[in-house]
């Protein structure tokens, strides 16, 4: 009984949360600055520039938090050290982010600062086939980030993810015996536009 009632109150407490929440949809791309963050290698990796861009759904809730979710086809680049090799990995990426948004009173239509931070989930959809290497199909990471929303459409934003899971644990590169496992660490620099 003493169960029901607990369920019964917290259901009527969020009640007014979904009431006040608002949800849009909208478009998102940018700049992915990549670097494979290697353990037990003779090899480093350097940063390179990729791309990302797909779309997001916003749920903007009371007291300025929201929940932001994005579906992403991101493009990456990594360079060994080993011979100056260029390896190319596509994931599809879903970032679940928590937000909390700063809004300045009077300012509030026109800029609102917010940080936010959450797992990011990818999976893989292509990689370099001049190299065998033994990616993982999915890997982990958790973003950090910061951004503004402009006159309640536009949201440009910075997020770090730190690889919390193996992007791989194998590469061959023509040495026998020498294994790599790396995880990613990344820059994504976007720009959303909301609906």
């Amino acid at each position: 009984m003493k169960r029901k009632l607990i369920i019964a109150i917290t259901l009527i407490s969020i009640l007014p949360l979904c009431a006040n929440a608002q949800l849009r949809f909208g478009v998102k791309g940018g700049l992915v600055l990549s670097k494979l963050s290697l353990k037990e290698s003779p090899f480093t990796s350097e940063n390179r520039t990729g791309y990302a861009a797909g779309v997001q759904l916003d749920l903007g809730l009371p007291l300025g938090f929201g929940l932001s979710g994005s579906l992403l086809y991101s493009h990456r680049n990594d360079v060994f050290s080993h011979e100056d090799r260029t390896f190319r990995r596509d994931y599809i990426e879903v970032p679940v982010h928590l937000r909390y948004g700063v809004h300045l009173l009077a300012l509030s239509h026109v800029i609102v600062p917010y940080a936010f931070t959450g797992p990011n989930f990818s999976f893989l959809c292509a990689e370099s086939d001049d190299i065998k290497w033994d990616n993982r199909s999915m890997f982990t990471s958790w973003d950090v980030g910061f951004g503004v929303e402009l006159l309640k459409h536009v949201q440009i934003q910075a997020c770090y993810g730190i690889g919390i899971t193996e992007a791989f644990k194998q590469v061959g590169l023509e040495q026998e015996g020498v294994e790599i496992k790396g995880k990613d660490r990344c820059w994504t620099i976007s720009a959303a536009y909301l609906f």
